[in-house]
């Protein structure tokens, strides 16, 4: 069976990639890029399809699975609670057993480490998210949750569409700053199809995986969950979890809510330690894989014995919290049974989410501090079911330090806006204690004891989008080899700089000549009739155009000179410019610290030469295309006067006729026409004034 399983898996992946070859040549054959916008857009919306349908095929494809293995159509709480002892132990060991060899066989190897994997290919590009493992994996994680396993389904549907949206980038050649957008809306597309909730989901990804909320990025983010959400609500629709006429009662609520925030971070830390206290134990058995998940399967088994509300991802428990039916005497065994039963099967190795388990575990707690509260203060509190809901929101935000996504998410799942100032409360005061007792989220904490600082990759990821031709100076300072050492002191007098580069009339890269060392030689008796610029020149390291500007500062910190040659990357190579220290933090200025510049890049001197220089903007400028108004067309540029009147600079003129080309620069003579459009500089008020005519 596995060998034809595996036959089938490795079909669908390599047919997913002879699919998108025609789709790619189709758009070259039309003239069309995969980069321009609409095609763009087409492909975000795409992500999201596909991230609702692989939703709804998880969803089905779960219920059938616990159909043939339990011969009941139940819920698997039901089914649970009327197992015998034995079967309650056998069922989740024998399905992480079937689990384990499925991606032993499939994969040859560990399932690896969900989402810290897609953190990995998303923000530190180390690892791409390959569609054969991710199906792989969405097979081996429906078999251990339908058996009983204690994980979230969330998992395998996040990871399939995000490599799907990956691969779909890939063979199209996308961008790489567009393609980890896309593997964002992969993210976002499969949570929200998991509940529902496309706000939430992009706010998830914004906040946890890329950690940037730049609008660019929010709105693909936004436009995939809202699709993946319309294709998912086909199957399932309303509210997640069932949390009505729920309300905040008075303001004295504010002081439980309080306790239950600082609660959430407790019990959020307790988790995690957990979860990596359990991978650390597991990992440290000199067993085979399946043995150690088998092992992971039978402790999950042994304490539904106990405690049936741990089997699954835990969906019928927290409705029962959420509606009171649980007494207190068994909330607390509930609550311990399910972080321990969730810390045993991740750590065993079963494949599969945490996201609705850290939910049940908020809905316990908080029903366990709402029937507290409610009973010492019934007229000033609300019910259990309310806190269990705020809950919710606490534990997720202490685990993912994400309390606007948490917020946003538990809101969105319950359809239930009368509580949104406890649920931020209690959301905002988990995360803040619980990263002051521990900077790592449940996320990153894998990443860090393998030493990846995910903070710092985010900054790097910032840099890796600017590269070398985006900054370079295409014409510094230069002379010949064989230029005599008097002409090159003549020179240095007369510029600013410390450095000059020796490149050959057929723009070969000698090397560079530094003031001291030019100093150094002129200090020799007859140097100055001997030595010529090809004896002085210094070999240096060189980048190309297309490196990253992150990679540029790893040759800084090696290299004295502040500058370094930028030469082409065919044989032989040429010089092309320099890049400067000032270029490099110029560009760390702008992307990661979010400097309000404005850096433009024009061709000075003859426009024939490939020549650029940038230059930086104050804040209140900015650079915008502006329709003429109808109040200054039948006028020329030289008779409206621009510069005087206005204190504009037009940099291009489009004609409204779609005959006429973009005219760089405007003429000043040429009438303008309703319809046509210039670029602008200026300052933002003297443009709205403009606009405004």
């Amino acid at each position: 069976m596995l060998a034809t399983l595996s036959r089938l898996v490795s079909r669908i992946a390599s047919r997913s990639r002879g699919m998108l070859a025609p789709a790619r040549e189709l758009l070259r054959s039309l003239g069309l890029s995969p980069q321009a916008s609409a095609w763009y857009v087409f492909l975000i919306v795409s992500v999201g399809f596909i991230g609702g349908m692989v939703g709804i095929m998880f969803r089905g494809g779960l219920q059938l699975f616990q159909v043939v293995y339990f011969a009941s159509s139940a819920t698997i709480l039901d089914i649970a609670r009327n197992l015998s002892w034995p079967a309650l132990l056998a069922a989740p060991a024998a399905g992480a057993l079937i689990a384990a060899l499925i991606i032993r066989f499939g994969l040859k190897g560990s399932p690896g480490e969900g989402m810290s994997e897609i953190l990995e290919a998303v923000v530190l590009k180390e690892k791409t998210l390959r569609v054969r493992r991710a199906l792989w994996k969405g097979l081996s994680s429906l078999v251990a949750i339908g058996s009983g396993g204690s994980l979230g389904r969330e998992g395998p549907m996040v990871q399939i569409s995000a490599a799907l949206a990956g691969r779909i980038s890939e063979a199209l050649r996308i961008s790489a700053e567009r393609r980890r957008i896309l593997m964002g809306c992969g993210v976002a597309a499969g949570l929200a199809a998991a509940y529902n909730a496309p706000i939430g989901a992009s706010l998830f990804v914004m906040e946890v995986i890329i950690g940037n909320f730049a609008v660019d990025i929010f709105g693909p983010l936004v436009i995939a969950s809202v699709v993946s959400t319309l294709v998912s609500r086909g199957v399932v629709t309303g509210a997640i979890y069932e949390a009505h006429d729920m309300a905040l009662v008075s303001a004295w609520e504010f002081v439980p809510y309080l306790a239950l925030g600082v609660g959430c971070a407790l019990v959020g830390r307790i988790f995690m330690e957990a979860l990596s206290g359990a991978s650390y134990l597991f990992g440290k058995m000199p067993l085979p894989f399946f043995i150690r998940a088998a092992i992971g399967g039978l402790c999950v088994g042994a304490i539904a014995i106990k405690v049936p509300h741990v089997w699954g991802n835990g969906y019928e428990g927290v409705n029962m919290a959420l509606h009171g039916e649980i007494p207190l005497a068994l909330l607390g065994w509930v609550l311990a049974g399910k972080l321990v039963a969730t810390s045993l099967s991740i750590g065993s190795g079963s494949s599969g989410g945490v996201f609705t388990p850290t939910l049940f575990l908020g809905a316990m707690l908080g029903a366990a501090v709402g029937t507290g509260a409610h009973s010492v203060w019934p007229q000033a509190t609300a019910g259990p079911g309310a806190y269990a809901l705020v809950g919710m929101g606490g534990l997720l935000a202490a685990t993912t330090h994400a309390p606007i996504m948490s917020s946003l998410m538990i809101l969105e799942m319950s359809l239930n806006y009368n509580l949104i100032l406890p649920v931020l409360f209690c959301s905002g005061t988990a995360a803040m204690v619980s990263r002051a007792l521990k900077r790592d989220s449940i996320y990153t904490g894998r990443l860090r004891r393998r030493g990846v600082d995910i903070d710092l990759a985010i900054e790097e990821t910032a840099l890796e989008a600017i590269h070398v031709e985006d900054v370079m100076w295409t014409d510094p300072p230069t002379i010949t080899p064989r230029t005599p050492m008097r002409t090159l002191l003549d020179r240095f007098l007369t510029m600013r700089g410390e450095s000059i580069h020796v490149v050959t009339e057929d723009r070969r890269y000698v090397g560079l000549i530094d003031v001291h060392d030019l100093v150094a030689a002129a200090d020799q008796k007859d140097a100055g009739g001997v030595l010529i610029a090809g004896d002085l020149a210094r070999a240096v390291p060189h980048v190309t155009a297309g490196d990253p500007v992150s990679s540029v500062t790893e040759q800084f910190w090696f290299h004295e000179h502040g500058e370094l040659p930028v030469l082409s990357a065919q044989e032989p190579p040429r010089f092309l410019g320099v890049v400067t220290r000032r270029d490099v933090l110029r560009a760390f200025d702008r992307e990661v610290l979010q400097r309000k510049l404005l850096t433009v890049r024009y061709a000075p001197g003859d426009p024939g030469q490939a020549q650029r220089r940038t230059v930086d903007l104050p804040a209140e400028f900015a650079i915008e295309e502006a329709r003429v108004p109808l109040t200054l067309t039948g006028r020329t540029l030289s008779e409206i006067d621009l510069p005087h009147r206005y204190l504009l600079t037009a940099l291009s003129l489009k004609p409204a006729s779609p005959s006429e080309p973009e005219m760089i620069p405007p003429p000043a003579d040429r009438k303008l026409a309703e319809g046509d459009r210039l670029v602008l500089v200026g300052k933002r008020r003297d443009l709205a004034r403009f606009a405004r005519g």
